[in-house]
């Protein structure tokens, strides 16, 4: 028997692009003599449609398009299997996968099993199965789930067992399975044991593409596979690009499981999610602030490998504090990279404003004097992307600074993506010496990345002097508290064992300043989802102030 694995990329709400790229790909395996063509999770209308699901025209409109790829496909002899929802009787229709054949939807398989947990909000939308069966078409017994419904080691229903009790001869999962760094392991294993432990060959196609995620855009990185009954993987369609994989089960020689370093994933997921996000979203140029420092220039040098350098502009924006190294560093990443750096100094707009603002209060505080360089800086940036059409800022703030609330609103929060959102402080540091290896040149100058971190609103200002600690502790310890959830005892137990000096303090502090930047988060930029818990969807707290710091 001969698979395809039509790893395609969709747009959410696009159904003629969507339909046509599945027709296309249906056509095509068809033509290299594959029995069965497999689409991934809701490809019909893309995963992400959110509350569009909810709509009944938006219903109807999958039910059509689904007809039409069933029309345009039915001179084919492969038989197709398409993730699409399917109308109930109530509101809430299934999440599916049609079975189409010769013209003719021949078949729907519902999913059974809804996550509800981090991104997930799948039972808001959809309807769950209560049954689970094998289908028959053209001689061949295909179990047929969908996602989650493989991931049930937390549920009462075991779908995959139930469907290995009806005797299938192969077992196929439909996915969209979001990325961070690991996941195509963990997915292979699990995959992989299921297969051993059934006798059976398990196919696994997985969505490809940056979409959407509601305050955050997730990523789907692709790397769709195949193993055999005896569970050695067998065929591995490509990382983060859509792909036609086709295996011939009756012919299959056993593939060694990636053990690609989770920086270069990381890496191709971010560039993924920024081409995917300017071009989903009309963008033609993008716009970034460089301060000299490491987090911008990391930002610039994946916006130049996401868009080319004629699509990247870089502005320097000096004050009275910034220092010749800034901008000499700045110069040269731009040099590096080939883009084109504005200057725009705003230390005559501080001397204007410090006149008015010292007539009106008397007397300034430090916070405020800092705030508003950023703030001048945020509304220059802005004022780039409303003269140029089709252009768009994109921010630069880390992880690390984002928990912490170390930023400033309406100055460097300022933009319509947050690309480093999700990447703490160390692997800021970690990505741009990849980049720099990789490009076999200091593309991201060493000064920059040896340089001390500053946010350079004050002199003689460093950013491990105005935080709870030195970001090779912070940043750890940040990732604990918001991606494992640990308590303050842990914390402290856990800085205790690195030696550092006041653990209680630092952890009290730093999990004080995560609670009450909450209200400085909702108004970020959405972020590119990389690890297992990003702010945004998936991590819901409420403004308020602490009330559990000691927990």
């Amino acid at each position: 028997m001969k698979i395809a694995l039509a790893q395609i990329k969709t747009i959410q709400t696009d159904f003629s692009q969507n339909s046509k790229k599945i027709i296309q790909f249906a056509k095509q395996a068809d033509l290299e003599k594959a029995d069965i063509v497999v689409f991934p999770e809701l490809s019909i209308p893309g995963y992400l449609a959110l509350d569009n699901f909810e709509l009944t025209s938006f219903q109807k409109a999958c039910t059509e398009s689904a007809k039409e790829i069933a029309s345009e496909t039915s001179d084919l002899n492969c038989i197709l299997i398409v993730g699409n929802i399917l109308i109930s009787n109530s509101r809430k229709p299934y999440n599916s996968a049609l079975v189409i054949h010769k013209g003719q939807i021949i078949a729907s398989v519902k999913k059974t099993l809804l996550p509800e947990y981090d991104i997930f909000w799948e039972g808001r939308y959809f309807k769950s199965a209560n049954t689970r069966e094998v289908v028959a078409v053209d001689g061949k017994r295909i179990a047929v789930q969908i996602c989650e419904d493989l991931w049930d080691e937390n549920y009462e229903i075991k779908v995959t067992e139930e469907l290995i009790e009806q005797k299938p001869d192969l077992l196929i999962n439909i996915s969209a399975s979001p990325f961070h760094a690991g996941k195509i392991r963990e997915r292979i294993t699990l995959v992989s044991n299921a297969a051993k432990k059934f006798n059976t060959a398990f196919i696994y196609v997985n969505m490809v593409g940056a979409q959407d995620g509601y305050e955050g855009e997730v990523i789907f990185d692709g790397q769709s596979f195949v193993t055999d009954a005896n569970g050695s993987l067998v065929s591995l369609a490509k990382a983060f690009e859509e792909d036609l994989a086709i295996v011939d089960l009756s012919s299959t020689k056993e593939l060694v499981i990636p053990n690609t370093e989770k920086i270069v994933e990381i890496y191709h997921a971010l560039v993924l999610g920024i081409r995917d996000y300017i071009e989903r979203n009309g963008f033609k140029k993008v716009y970034i602030a460089l301060s000299g420092g490491v987090d911008s220039a990391l930002v610039c040098s994946l916006a130049v490998k996401a868009l080319g350098s004629d699509a990247v502009t870089a502005v320097s924006m000096p004050s009275h504090i910034t220092s010749e190294q800034t901008l000499n560093d700045a110069k040269l990443l731009a040099k590096n990279l080939g883009i084109k750096c504005e200057l725009r100094e705003i230390a005559s707009l501080y001397k204007s404003w410090e006149q008015g603002a010292l007539a009106a209060h008397k007397e300034l505080n430090s916070i405020t004097k800092q705030n508003i360089q950023a703030r001048f800086r945020g509304d220059i940036m802005m004022e780039y992307t409303n003269q140029e059409s089709g252009a768009i800022l994109l921010t630069t703030g880390n992880k690390t600074e984002v928990a912490l609330g170390y930023c400033t609103l309406y100055g460097d929060m300022c933009g319509g993506l947050s690309v480093i959102g999700d990447l703490s402080k160390s692997v800021v540091y970690e990505l741009a010496n990849f980049i720099n290896k990789d490009a076999g040149t200091d593309l991201i100058p060493e000064s920059i990345i040896s340089r001390v971190p500053t946010a350079e609103l004050e002199l003689d200002q460093t950013d491990e002097a105005n935080l709870p600690a030195n970001y090779s502790i912070l940043s750890p310890l940040v990732d604990l508290f918001v991606e494992e959830g640990i308590s303050l005892r842990q914390a402290v137990d856990w800085l205790e064992k690195k030696g550092v000096k006041d653990p209680e303090e630092i952890a009290r502090r730093t999990k004080l300043l995560i609670m009450t930047s909450e209200y400085k988060r909702r108004q970020m930029a959405p972020s590119i989802r990389v690890t297992r818990k990003s702010f945004g969807a998936g991590r819901r707290f409420p403004i308020i102030k602490p009330r559990m710091i000691n927990e």
